[in-house]
Formats: C-alpha cells, sequence, structure tokens
C-alpha cells in the first residue's frame, strides 16, 4: 500500500470520528434543550424562568449544525480529490453507514401546503 493510501485510510478513520463527535454533540445539545423545556413545565416552573439559558442551548444547536454541514461538504471535496488522485481513503472498520449514490442530500417528493384557518 503506498504512503497516500495509507494517508488517505488515516483520514478517512480521523473524518469518521469527527462526524461522529458533531452528531453525537448535536444530539446530546437537543436532548438538553427537551430536558429543560419539558423538566421546567413538569415541575410548574413559569416559562420565563431559564429562558435566557434556552435561548443559549439551542443558539449552540444551530451552530453545530452548521458545523455540521461544513464537515459533510469536507468530507465531499475530499472524497472528490481522493478520486482525482486514485487514492484509496476507505477507512478500516468504517461506520458502515448506507451513503448515497451521488454526493448531496437526498430530497424526496413534497407534497402540496395549504393554508389552515
Amino acid at each position: 500500500m503506498s504512503d497516500r493510501h495509507e494517508l488517505g485510510r488515516r483520514m478517512a478513520e480521523q473524518l469518521y470520528a469527527a462526524e461522529r463527535a458533531v452528531d453525537l454533540a448535536v444530539a446530546e445539545v437537543s436532548d438538553l434543550a427537551a430536558m429543560m423545556t419539558r423538566g421546567r413545565m413538569e415541575h410548574g416552573i413559569a416559562a420565563v424562568v431559564g429562558q435566557e439559558a434556552l435561548e443559549r442551548v439551542v443558539e449552540c444547536s444551530g451552530v453545530l449544525t452548521r458545523a455540521r454541514r461544513a464537515l459533510v461538504d469536507g468530507h465531499r471535496q475530499l472524497a472528490r480529490d481522493a478520486r482525482a488522485m486514485q487514492i484509496a481513503w476507505t477507512a478500516l472498520g468504517g461506520p458502515g453507514e448506507t451513503k448515497p449514490a451521488e454526493d448531496g442530500p437526498r430530497v424526496g417528493a413534497v407534497g402540496r401546503l395549504r393554508q389552515v384557518a
């Protein structure tokens, strides 16, 4: 295996680790926001209590989501570069996730929206 292929494999493993870390952070922050809201409701605490903290947590969720988009875009570009340079960069024991055949998000048919009163 060439040094480039070894580098590609190591980069792929690091990329998968970074993607997983960001996904877990998104999930944890979302769980926190839900817990804050449900906990307040379950204990009869006024909505004004903790509102600023909730806004910061939800803001963090948006930041993480944008970071995830940047990482996904970086993944796509790394894959293109590896193909162009004929570098195998599959991580050994990768996540085993199903990926689309081509780059970009998969968008299905969208139903018609209607106005409700």
